[in-house]
């Protein structure tokens, strides 16, 4: 992946303002971000200070009132440029698993025959291959969020954004998930834009964390995580870089 972060940004927002009804200030003003090929960057800031905003701006659910966002590769219409995670999976209970999956290819030119091809690679990638026919509810919280993930890396995106999308499952569980995204994006070669609270986990999984703060949010710390991978959870230089991120909080 290395190789490919001095390559030009896969999306960039700039000049991003946004508002809230009624609030005394924006959420985001002027703000600028760009994101890279390959590239793993988590977003950290505290409770309400425009992480998820940020995301959806960028994820093209919300319009900035001023500045825009480009995402650079080519349109096509086998295929969508970025797709979103949620926290909670967002699988519709009277799909099974493959037939959610399949949502969101519904809508792209896509043969039949590429569609279950896909559907077979993300379910592979997911480790999710026997649980193919099962409902949402026969299926435990982080294979939901699996679910989630497989999904959106079906429609081939060059940007996957995750927003917070372990904070509904247990530790044990949200470690698991941590190094399924890894081995995923390895894989995969996409880059990721990750929304969290979780510093070290931020610190664990990003090539980079930018840390937002004030109101409109603005980056405290724009923080290269150079340590390689994989990395040991509760390591000394993993543990400093995460007291880095904090103390820009």
């Amino acid at each position: 992946m290395a190789s490919e972060l001095t390559a030009t940004p896969v999306i960039e927002a700039e000049g991003i303002t946004l508002s809230y009804p009624d609030a005394p200030q924006p959420v985001l003003q002027d703000f600028n971000l760009a994101v890279k090929p390959g590239e793993f960057v988590a977003i950290v800031g505290g409770s309400g200070v425009g992480k998820s905003t940020l995301l959806r701006v960028v994820g093209g659910l919300v319009a900035p009132e001023r500045g825009r966002v480009t995402v650079t590769t080519p349109e096509a219409k086998d295929r969508r440029r970025r797709s979103i995670v949620f926290q909670d999976g967002r699988l519709m209970p009277w799909r099974t698993l493959r037939a959610n999956i399949g949502y969101g290819l519904e809508g792209l030119k896509v043969s039949a025959a590429e569609r279950d091809r896909r559907i077979a690679e993300v379910l592979r990638l997911t480790g999710l291959e026997a649980m193919a026919e099962r409902y949402p509810h026969q299926l435990s919280g982080g294979q939901v969020q699996r679910g989630g993930i497989a999904r959106a890396l079906a429609v081939n995106p060059d940007i996957l954004l995750m927003d917070e999308p372990f904070s509904a499952v247990d530790a044990l569980t949200r470690e698991s998930l941590q190094d399924e995204v890894l081995r995923i994006w390895a894989e995969s070669g996409k880059a990721v834009l990750f929304v969290t609270h979780d510093i070290a986990e931020a610190a664990f999984l990003a090539d980079r964390v930018i840390v937002l703060s004030g109101r409109p949010a603005g980056i405290a710390l724009d923080l290269s995580i150079d340590l390689p991978r994989p990395r040991a959870r509760g390591s000394e230089a993993l543990g400093a870089y995460a007291g880095r991120i904090g103390a820009a909080l």
